[in-house]
């Protein structure tokens, strides 16, 4: 079978997806993946058949009208927003730019990510099955986001495909703890179980050998939102009134040497694997990022959720009910509530406990195998 795996060019729109690739590889399938111009390099770096279609991110971004700062608006305008300038007119793009490959190479299933209908709008002409895979939780904010996609694309290429979409299967990535409501608009809702991502070549861990102390957590503020180096200055202080070891990603965006000077307690990267990282850490620190939040929970590790912008607070909003995290809002973090909100995390055993709890569930759903199965059968 023929399958085509679509994302928005993000990292955290594509990875998750890349257990399922793997599978459908495992399972001799011919898998392909499309995304972004910039994020496809990356994508073919994982040995996976890669098409480009549609804008980068930054174009993405550079085409919203007037003088835009989607993250200052409030959290329901910023939605709508993006839904209809950034997510729904890249659909558009890419749904034009794939026409001409889905008639070539004529897929059999799309494997698409909840904001990427560029993809389903291509296999809505072309009669071709497609489904959702999930990245995190799903809110109401985010059924609303693919509605206006779906009217965006209509105007735009005369196809809407928000019905296909919500009557197709949805692949759920996220654990039943976190789900913060019953309903869903997918009607055949399919749980999955989420990765940590695949390991690089490990070296980092003997990076993390030499850190001077007994405990060592991940900071990252991913790659999009992560411009805030005063949470950046908050959290490295605060790890060093702990005397806690810290390895940080900035985004490859983001040099790390612009954080500020570092001890010798903590190290920092543009980019690493996260699975090469997390095994080695009692903690983690982010920006309550789908992909990372999910991560450290296939480890059963505690978290620190800093959210800035876009759906962050919705998934730090899902995480905390459980126990297995506290979370501080931009306005709240400083050197102080990080490092008392680190000391609890660290010495108070109902964290680590719950986040124990979130693993075992994690390890209960299907696998990625089972899922590519299901799907093509």
């Amino acid at each position: 079978m023929k399958i085509l795996f679509s994302a928005w060019p993000g990292y955290g729109h594509l990875l998750p997806m890349l257990p399922l690739v793997r599978a459908a590889q495992r399972a001799g399938h011919e898998a392909v993946i499309t995304t972004g111009p910039d994020l496809a390099p990356f994508a073919s770096s994982l040995g996976v058949r890669t098409v480009a279609a549609g804008p980068t991110a930054a174009d993405s971004y550079s085409h919203l009208p007037g003088d835009v700062m989607i993250s200052r608006m409030p959290a329901a305008e910023q939605n709508a927003f993006a839904a209809k300038n950034l997510f729904g007119a890249a659909a558009a793009v890419r749904a034009r730019e794939l026409a001409p490959f889905f008639s070539s190479w004529k897929p059999d299933l799309v494997v698409h990510d909840p904001l990427e209908l560029g993809a389903a709008a291509a296999a809505s002409w072309a009669g071709t099955a497609h489904v959702t895979h999930g990245y995190g939780p799903m809110h109401a904010e985010n059924d609303e986001m693919i509605t206006v996609i779906g009217s965006a694309l209509a105007d735009a290429v005369g196809v809407d495909p928000t019905d296909s979409v919500f009557a197709a299967p949805y692949l759920d990535i996220c654990p039943p703890a976190m789900r913060t409501r019953a309903q869903m608009p997918w009607r055949d809702v399919r749980p999955l179980r989420p990765s940590a991502g695949e390991p690089g070549d490990g070296s980092i861990a003997n990076s993390i050998a030499t850190l001077p102390h007994p405990e060592t957590i991940y900071f990252t503020l991913g790659t999009v939102m992560n411009q805030a180096r005063g949470v950046f200055r908050a959290v490295l202080e605060a790890a060093d009134e702990l005397d806690i070891n810290l390895v940080i990603t900035t985004g490859p965006d983001l040099d790390p040497a612009t954080i500020g000077p570092l001890r010798e307690s903590a190290i920092a990267y543009p980019f690493l694997q996260q699975a090469d990282v997390l095994p080695h850490c009692s903690a983690v620190v982010s920006h309550a990022g789908a992909g990372t939040m999910l991560g450290a929970l296939c480890f059963g590790l505690p978290q620190l959720c800093l959210p800035q912008s876009t759906d962050q607070p919705l998934n730090a909003a899902s995480l905390v009910p459980t126990g297995a995290a506290l979370c501080l809002q931009p306005h709240e973090t400083t050197t102080k509530t990080v490092a008392a909100a680190l000391r609890k995390l660290l010495h108070e055993p109902p964290y680590r406990e719950a986040a124990t709890r979130l693993r075992t569930a994690i390890e209960a759903m299907p696998d990625a195998e089972r899922g590519i199965g299901d799907l093509t059968t």
